[in-house]
């Protein structure tokens, strides 16, 4: 649906919930919740808030979606049941998602939403000063994605945000974690009180997944029966380690000259490992095919997952590549890798930055692959009915009934 825009100074043209057009109607109606993020672009958490608002849609709730910038390849996949609201454009880029205070007191004054619930620190960061320092009732209830304080690639604005959390977080009328680790990061690291942080793990809608999964896509590696394919999916960014990746695959097909490796999606560090690969002798045996718009096709068919982070939350894709029974090796890193796995019962777990110790794991793994039915129905355990379930229970006890004592 046409996304209404907030007016450049203070939201006030923006038209009213009454006066919005309806594409589908809701079987029942709900509270106006309020969702906020930059954008619609790949990401992990951009993924997340998607799957989140289409669902909570689908159950009833009216829902609106708060962005920077309403664009991003995701945005196809954002229900007609979500309101698409586009905030302002930023006057000075250099001030990022802050340059929108004015137009989100606005909104909330208009609308009153039961809760507003921020996705990423940086927006969350600026709900909380509203929050804290303004004239408004509507509950801030952050979503922390990642395990707080592992940054390891943050801009001059990224430690700003890390310093400004602590002493804001506190002020949250609750905080929702993807994770026990990212929860327990943000006690450690911050005043937060254990007692304000609800656990919610990610839905992940698993049968869509393995729909989409069944359909061929225009790679030989992927369709060709005989390789024994090493994958991974995910940005290209100094969290994901991607040299430990590429030298641990090199140690792979040293061992397995069968081997093929595959490094999809894009980011900043792309360049960087497309380099390593030429400089490894590799180039022959790694493939780099960017942003692909079916990657649980390329899990279905891949006989490995290699995933080589520093730190993650609860990094979807391995619950992903679970769904389609596709094995995993994963760093051991903060968190979210040690709880999706169990403790290494559904997948190799192996310490951050041990290169010889990953290239061992997947070759362990090729040599004798878990069984992917067990695989999947582990991956059933975050399917979105249950999540929801306990998203509802949230709701009820921590947004609805609170609402009704103020």
């Amino acid at each position: 649906m046409d996304a209404p825009t907030l007016s450049d100074d203070d939201g006030l043209a923006a038209p009213t919930r009454a006066e919005r057009s309806s594409s589908v109607a809701t079987d029942r109606h709900r509270p106006l919740l309020a969702f906020f993020i930059p954008d619609l672009s790949v990401g992990g958490a951009e993924q997340v808030a998607i799957t989140i608002v289409n669902g909570l849609a689908e159950r009833g709730y009216d829902i609106d979606l708060l962005l920077s910038r309403a664009s991003g390849e995701l945005r196809s996949e954002l229900s007609e049941r979500v309101s698409i609201v586009e905030l302002p454009p930023s006057k000075t880029p250099a001030v990022g998602v802050a340059a929108h205070l004015p137009a989100l007191v606005s909104y909330l004054h208009r609308e009153k939403p039961a809760a507003l619930f921020p996705h990423l620190e940086h927006p969350s960061i600026v709900c909380l000063t509203i929050n804290r320092l303004l004239d408004t009732e509507t509950p801030v209830i952050p979503t922390q994605h990642s395990a707080f304080g592992h940054e390891v690639e943050a801009t001059p604005k990224d430690r700003i945000v890390e310093q400004v959390v602590p002493r804001l977080y506190p002020a949250s009328d609750r905080i929702i974690s993807v994770s026990e680790g990212v929860a327990d990061s943000l006690v450690e690291q911050t005043p937060v009180d254990r007692d304000d942080v609800s656990v919610l793990h990610n839905p992940v809608d698993v049968e869509r997944i393995r729909e989409r999964a069944s359909r061929p896509v225009d790679h030989e590696w992927v369709e060709d029966g005989d390789r024994d394919v090493v994958l991974f999916v995910g940005r290209h960014a100094g969290q994901k380690n991607l040299d430990s990746w590429v030298r641990a695959f090199e140690r792979v097909v040293d061992r397995n000259p069968n081997a093929r490796g595959i490094i999809a999606g894009k980011g900043q560090c792309r360049d960087d490992i497309a380099a390593l690969v030429e400089r490894r002798g590799l180039s022959d045996v790694v493939s780099l095919p960017g942003y692909v718009d079916n990657p649980y096709r390329y899990m279905a068919k891949a006989d490995t997952f290699l995933l080589s982070s520093r730190y993650e939350g609860l990094p979807t894709v391995l619950i992903e590549c679970l769904s389609v029974g596709c094995p995993v090796v994963s760093t051991d890193c903060p968190s979210g890798p040690r709880e999706i796995l169990a403790d290494g019962e559904y997948g190799r777990l192996v310490p951050v930055g041990d290169v010889d110790g990953l290239a061992d794991a997947v070759c362990d793994t090729l040599a004798d692959p878990p069984d992917p039915d067990r695989l999947r129905s582990r991956a059933d355990d975050f399917s979105p009915e249950p999540v929801f379930d306990e998203y509802e229970r949230f709701l009820d006890e921590h947004v609805f009934a609170a609402g009704a004592g103020r």
